[in-house]
């Protein structure tokens, strides 16, 4: 029996891995849209909550008849008497003259009891830990679910076999809103399932710059770097680089934190203060960012070959760089921590020019 449920939650688990990795793109443009960034915490519990539904349904529905057409058997595939299981493990007890709790727990009709409370605890678990939801809500949505569940296997997965091959039982209904309740009641223990913040603790600043808005910024002036470097440098790496340091270190030095891909994306380089960034700044950034990432790869690689830890160089880079600016609510990168820096969109971030003899006057 456990054999099978392993083999079946494995074949959810893969169900999940697949299925994962498709939702990922639009899950991150969903969160985005909606909060400016991916907020750790909903993405883990939305994540959880997807490999759990996935398993839960494996383990409820698989296997799938090897022949639909001997579905159809004669056999009563609905149970309407409660507690109809204690009967069946009392009966078949006594028809293999065995007593005792060991000999109950042990019992077919007890075990599938028992896993049918398990495969509601997480959903229990949750509801209250993750959003919040009292006992009378858990309860109604473990009825509910589980009440979908035996509609679909009682209609034979809604028509598609003639008969349903798993039986309907009013137990299973039980068992499971149990298992929600049990859930709620141990939900405090659970120290992994994080609490889901509201819409404005998850909702990045309104004058955040997204890091897809910079990515897109970056693009550019690389795309203009290989052109430049095509047409009229003849594709010198070294060229390319210095190309490179023109466009994201002197540039923004001297034209207060402007950039080509910040003018295009409408955004600059300011301090934390939201000051202007001075040339120290900058060159900071730029020597942890991007711009020191292909200084390393074009000068520092060839003469050090370190090979296959090259690799782990730009990975570590573009986790720090962007995988991690993601999930927080500024955006920001390690680079730019390090040299107290943010970009600031545009609108945001007004030229501060000398006061007019006009507006000197009226002071």
């Amino acid at each position: 029996m456990m054999a099978s449920y392993w083999e079946t939650a494995r074949t959810g688990f893969l169900a999940f891995v697949g299925i994962g990795l498709l939702v990922l793109v639009p899950l991150v443009s969903l969160h985005y849209w909606r909060f400016g960034r991916v907020e750790p915490r909903r993405a883990f519990v939305l994540y959880g909550l997807l490999a759990y539904g996935l398993v839960a349904l494996a383990l409820i529905f698989l296997p799938f008849p090897d022949d639909p057409a001997r579905v159809c058997q004669g056999e009563q595939m609905l149970s309407t008497v409660p507690f109809q299981w204690w009967t069946d493990m009392n009966n078949n007890m006594a028809a293999n003259e065995r007593s005792g709790v060991a000999a109950m727990v042990r019992s077919q009709a007890f075990l599938q009891q028992l896993f049918n409370v398990a495969l509601f605890v997480p959903l229990g678990v949750v509801l209250r830990k993750a959003y919040g939801k009292g006992p009378l809500a858990v309860i109604a949505i473990a009825l509910g679910v589980s009440l979908a569940v035996e509609v679909v296997q009682y209609t034979g997965n809604f028509g598609y076999y003639a008969c349903p091959y798993r039986i309907a039982d009013v137990d299973d209904l039980i068992s499971n809103t149990f298992g929600g309740l049990l859930g709620w009641m141990v939900g405090p223990a659970a120290l992994v399932v994080p609490k889901v913040p509201g819409s404005d603790e998850s909702t990045a600043p309104a004058d955040t710059v997204t890091v897809p808005r910079r990515l897109l910024g970056l693009v550019t002036e690389l795309m203009l770097v290989l052109v430049i470097t095509t047409l009229v440098l003849h594709s010198d790496p070294r060229w390319a680089l210095c190309v490179l340091v023109a466009f994201r270190v002197v540039l923004p030095a001297v034209a207060r934190g402007k950039t080509i891909g910040g003018w295009l994306m409408r955004y600059r380089i300011r301090s934390e203060d939201r000051s202007p960034a001075n040339p120290l700044q900058i060159a900071v950034r730029e020597l942890l960012g991007v711009t020191g990432l292909f200084t390393y790869a074009i000068v520092v690689s060839p003469l050090i070959d370190i090979g296959r830890l090259d690799v782990v160089v730009v990975a570590l880079f573009a986790f720090a760089a962007f995988a991690v600016p993601v999930f927080r609510r500024d955006q920001r990168g390690w680079h730019e921590h390090a040299a107290r820096t943010r970009d600031v969109p545009a609108e945001h971030s007004p030229e501060r020019r000398p006061p007019t003899a006009a507006e000197l006057a009226r002071d």
